[in-house]
């Protein structure tokens, strides 16, 4: 028997029908499947996982058209073919991350071979590059061998589904569109196929398909489609709790920490933290790009309703220095003697505050951060923690701590081995200071706020509390920070107008994105002020911080976490890795440490304040007398907002998107989603309609089709003198429009068997003459449109 997959005809080789309907669908897949990793960005620099996978199913799709060609062969040139792709798409990479290496194939090899084996491969994030780029030669190649030589697409979309799945998992940001898409292209490939092994099965058994036996399988293959998406669209989750909260020490919780290190990987072996989360650091570094994370590090529930900020204090940041990666923010490890905390005790301060509110909560600590594993978090000022811990300030810089308490409390630590893990109860205070209140607050600042307010060369305080800024920026640099922050505060006379103009200014003048521009030799943060003007949280407090500083404002900066996300099902706000933050602290005169939030990310937005006079931020919980933890108005909580929302401070972008790139709402997606299901539901009507059961309804379709295309009936005119004139207009139509007309009039008028037996052929009829009509009426309406143009 001659094989399905091709036909001799004249000596040359066809492959078979529908063939490059296949390959199409085959290469379409494989370019979702990659974007949606390059997407998710695993590594970073992973582009060209795209030209990698396309590339593979090029060279698979033709070596399985090739039937001579043996599969063994094919299959075994295939695998050691992906060893030495992956080598040249990763080239670059592993030439820029290992200069001194050589540059030839033989070379890497040797350079890379005594790495694999001790282990230090699995911490360079260019040898995961390269098995990306392994991987998905293998997965194009796969999914084109299996759907175009075995004729199985199921098994050749299983290893790229697994992918997919875990870019889903892990990275589920801007993944909405690859998701529409891996949906219809795998069950169009399906069904496809599906169709194709019909009309050979059909062929071998010599049995002729009927055109409506067509229509009904693809009828059933788009409603199936339709109901797939909306299932996905309107179907409630089949869960919404995070369960890696419940499956801690479970085997798919050290998978998912494996994922995470592919970023940010840690040391292997005795000594190395496992059960840390990542995200958090001691300081502030304007680096090069970042990628977020999404392991849970805990859980918390406010005891009523919190009206403050619920942003979590982990350290306060008031020295500046040189660091890694140039001039940062740190926390201060010149501290004086710490102090003791005892178990359900209330904390002593220096100094009393007006205007504070006071709030209680329940932190269930899950995966303490690995850069401070021992720290305790909290909102707020602290008061009372029920369980021993130590308390660590490094106000006054050399002070002694006054006998009636601390001034500032800039890190607690817990106690023994326990640390900052397990679960934990805080009495806190925060502000409700209104904005009025914070404007004639002053300027009389204590002494120990000295150090806070120094700025180098910019501000000089006094000679008992000179802070240690030696080699922190440049002047040139601190002292075009200080002409920008005069700019920007011209005509605003008193701290809190000052510290909120430039706070707007930030986030209305920058953009936020996890891959800001290379600084090269330059101060990142100079470059970020006046070049680049992109960066993420880090860059945003350091520019606020330095320029409130330059006007002589007491400032810090905090780093921690912010909101997380509200859990119906655990009735508690979950905080991720992505969740942690850094956010500015400026002091006012009776009312303490005041927060201010200049990073413009789409997810966090300026405090609201009492007598603030503006609309609530989108997603806060204060502004939601029905939202859970809501608390007094006006005094923002920012939680988590819904992917896409745009903040109307930032000229259209939002998000944690690339830099500077506009993003469509979060509604656009569901109404092109919603159109294309009309019009996948337009096509099943017009597919119902030009297939009707009687012979009444054929020749009805067969007049309004007639009059569409340009001959329209008579009035009086009968069924037979209309099949002879649409006969004569239509010479290509004459034997079924006569046989059409003939056969409706016998059902329409004759006895009942005589009608029975009519309406069949009538049927017949109408299966010859609707495709001749429907050309007619397409040629109509090219020529229009033809002549339009004209």
């Amino acid at each position: 028997m001659q094989s399905a997959w091709s036909d001799r005809v004249r000596g040359t080789v066809r492959p078979p029908r529908g063939v490059w309907v296949t390959a199409c669908l085959v290469l379409l897949l494989t370019l979702a499947l990659a974007n949606s990793t390059v997407t998710a960005n695993w590594v970073p620099d992973s582009s060209s996982l795209t030209l990698v996978a396309l590339g593979a199913g090029l060279l698979f799709g033709l070596a399985a058209l090739i039937r001579p060609l043996p599969a063994g062969v094919a299959l075994l040139v295939g695998l050691l073919a992906a060893p030495l792709v992956a080598v040249w798409a990763s080239h670059g990479a592993l030439v820029h991350a290992h200069p001194s290496d050589p540059g030839d194939l033989l070379g890497l090899a040797r350079a890379w071979w005594p790495r694999v084996l001790s282990g230090d491969a699995a911490l360079d994030n260019v040898s995961y590059l390269y098995l990306l780029n392994l991987g998905f030669w293998l997965i194009g190649g796969w999914l084109a061998w299996c759907s175009l030589r075995w004729r199985q697409p199921l098994l050749g979309v299983a290893p790229g589904a697994v992918v997919f799945a875990g870019n889903l998992l892990n990275f589920p940001d801007q993944q909405n569109g690859y998701v529409l898409s891996f949906l219809i292209l795998t069950l169009s490939l399906l069904l496809w196929s599906t169709y194709q092994r019909s009309l050979e099965s059909a062929g071998r058994r010599q049995v002729r398909l009927s055109g409506d036996a067509r229509w009904d399988f693809w009828e059933s293959g788009v409603l199936v489609l339709v109901g797939l998406v909306l299932l996905g669209l309107f179907l409630p989750p089949l869960s919404t709790t995070d369960r890696t909260i419940d499956l801690q020490n479970s085997a798919f919780r050290g998978w998912a920490d494996l994922q995470e290190r592919l970023n940010h990987p840690v040391p292997l072996g005795a000594g190395a933290a496992t059960g840390n989360s990542i995200g958090f650091t001691s300081d502030v570094r304007m680096g090069g790009p970042i990628q977020r994370t999404s392991g849970v590090v805990f859980t918390y529930k406010f005891d009523n309703a919190n009206g403050g900020p619920a942003y979590f204090r982990g350290l306060n940041l008031s020295r500046t220095g040189r660091g890694p990666t140039g001039p940062e923010w740190k926390y201060n490890e010149i501290v004086q003697p710490s102090v003791p905390i005892a178990k359900d005790t209330a904390i002593s301060y220096a100094e009393s505050y007006q205007e504070q509110a006071q709030a209680g909560v329940r932190i269930q600590m899950l995966k303490p951060p690995g850069a401070a594993q021992d720290v305790i978090f909290y909102t707020g000022q602290l008061q009372k923690l029920d369980r021993a811990a130590v308390a660590h300030s490094s106000r006054g810089y050399g002070q002694p701590i006054p006998s009636r308490g601390l001034y500032t409390l800039d890190r607690l630590s817990g106690l023994d081995g326990q640390g900052g893990s397990g679960s934990y109860h805080v009495n806190t205070t925060y502000s409700t200071a209104g904005e009025d209140q914070l404007r004639a607050a002053g300027t009389d600042y204590p002494a120990w706020l000295e150090p806070y307010r120094a700025f180098s060369n910019a501000y000089q305080p006094s000679q008992a509390a000179t802070l240690p800024t030696q080699g922190y920026r440049r002047p040139e640099v601190l002292q075009r920070i200080a002409q920008l922050a005069q700019q920007v505060t011209a005509g605003k006379t008193n701290p809190y107008d000052q510290a909120q103009a430039i706070e707007a200014y930030l986030r209305s003048t920058y953009t936020y994105t996890l891959s800001p521009p290379s600084p090269g030799p330059d101060d990142p943060l100079d470059y970020f002020l006046f070049t680049g003007k992109q960066g993420y949280c880090e860059y945003f407090a350091s520019a606020m911080g330095d320029m409130l500083r330059s006007l002589g404002l007491p400032t810090r900066l905090v780093n921690g976490y912010g909101p997380g996300t509200y859990d119906e099902k655990l009735d508690r706000f979950v905080v991720k890795e992505s969740d942690a933050h850094t956010w500015v602290e400026v002091y006012f005169p009776s009312y303490g440490w005041i927060p201010f939030e200049p990073t413009p990310d789409g997810q966090y937005f300026p405090i609201q304040r009492a007598g603030a006079g503006a609309g609530c931020a989108p997603g806060s919980i204060a502004c939601d007398p029905n939202a859970v933890g809501a608390g007094n108005g006006g005094l923002g909580s920012t939680p988590r907002i819904a992917p896409g929302l745009l903040d109307p401070n930032l000229n259209g972008v939002a998000g944690t998107g690339g830099a500077g790139a506009s993003r469509l709402p979060a509604a656009s997606p569901l109404l092109l989603l919603l159109l294309a299901l009309f019009l996948a539901l337009g096509l099943l009507f017009l597919s119902r309609y030009l297939r009707p059961g009687t012979a009444d309804g054929a020749w009805s379709r067969t007049r309004r089709l007639a009059a569409l295309a340009g001959i329209r009936g008579s009035p009086g005119e009968t069924p037979l003198e209309f099949g002879r004139r649409l006969a004569r207009e239509m010479p290509e139509a004459a034997g079924p429009a006569g046989r059409l007309a003939d056969r409706f009039t016998l059902a329409a008028y004759a006895p009942r068997q005589l009608a029975e037996a009519a309406e069949d052929a009538a049927l017949e009829a109408w299966l010859e003459l609707r495709p001749l009509l429907l050309r007619r009426l397409k040629d109509r309406l090219t020529r229009r449109r033809v002549a339009y143009s004209a």
